[in-house]
């Protein structure tokens, strides 16, 4: 065959109409399900999004209308006239503490459990995940009357030391499973080059541990910046609270600030969108994971 012949033949197979894949009735169901769940998820959203650029005026005669124009004046009058900045300090602050406090214990803490072994191992194993069991509104008024007796009431350090014992029994529970699947014969191998036994978890075994890490960070970070309950709990009138604290301190008994809840809502929900959507494939991929090792 000559090349006139092969080019010809190419473009001819080109040409040829690729032939439509047809949809199964079960995955036209899906589709369904998911554009319905779409729609009920994401219409607060966007109502949000178009009432944050109304007035008060506008959003309390006609609260299902659009914006007659966009401007930016309620993003500037609620960071002017409110405490939302601070709130958004303190959100990120406890945030951070908390995640940066629970990488640097809680990893440990299982890697300890699970070589440890034995009868003490599963006890203080059953120990942590117990906690997963008490629900916080048992634990709220001790624990309330605990920091007001240390003098700890009223602190971000009072909602990060919490947080941090909410978190730690979920921590244990998934590093533990992680950990079992990590052949002990790479630690004696470090410790036959000379390596201690802190050296080898942060050198050695840590680094395997990034995909279940990768999960966990995210997972307790969208909780931290979304949680309402404990900073309205551990964090008094005098103080600005957290984000959520914040714009729920603008419903009032008899008027609201509706133009300013909006507008808060949107700039909330901001930071959760970019985590989730910058690590997303991590979180997945630390999820498959555990589902093959579980």
């Amino acid at each position: 065959m000559t090349a006139t012949q092969v080019l010809t033949t190419r473009r001819a197979s080109r040409k040829e109409p690729r032939a439509r894949k047809r949809w199964t009735p079960g995955e036209v169901v899906v589709m369904v399900v998911l554009g319905v769940l779409v729609v009920l998820v994401s219409t607060p959203v966007l109502y949000a999004l178009v009432n944050s650029f109304r007035s008060y005026a506008e959003i309390t005669i006609d609260p299902m209308g659009l914006p007659t124009s966009f401007a930016f004046d309620n993003y500037v009058q609620l960071f002017q006239q409110t405490d939302f900045p601070e709130a958004l300090l303190n959100t990120l602050i406890i945030t951070v503490a908390t995640i940066v406090l629970l990488i640097a214990m809680v990893p440990m803490a299982a890697y300890g459990i699970e070589r440890m072994g034995g009868r003490a191992g599963r006890w203080l194993y059953v120990l942590f995940i117990a906690g997963l069991m008490i629900p916080f509104q048992v634990r709220m008024i001790p624990l309330v009357k605990g920091f007001d007796d240390v003098g700890l009431y009223s602190t971000l350090t009072s909602v990060v030391l919490v947080h941090l014992g909410g978190a730690a029994s979920f921590g244990i529970l998934l590093y533990c499973s992680f950990i079992k699947g990590i052949p002990v014969e790479v630690e004696e191998a470090a410790h036959v080059d000379g390596a201690g036994r802190l050296r080898t978890f942060w050198l050695i075994v840590f680094p395997m541990l990034l995909p279940v890490t990768s999960a966990f960070v995210i997972i307790q970070a969208l909780g931290l910046w979304n949680d309402f309950f404990i900073p309205l709990v551990f964090l008094d009138s005098s103080s600005a609270g957290t984000i959520n604290v914040a714009i729920n301190r603008m419903v009032g008994l008899l008027t609201s600030q509706w133009q300013l809840i909006y507008t808060g809502a949107i700039l909330a929900i901001i930071p959760s969108v970019v985590i989730f959507a910058a690590f997303q494939r991590y979180f997945i991929k630390g999820m498959s994971i555990g589902a093959v090792k579980g």
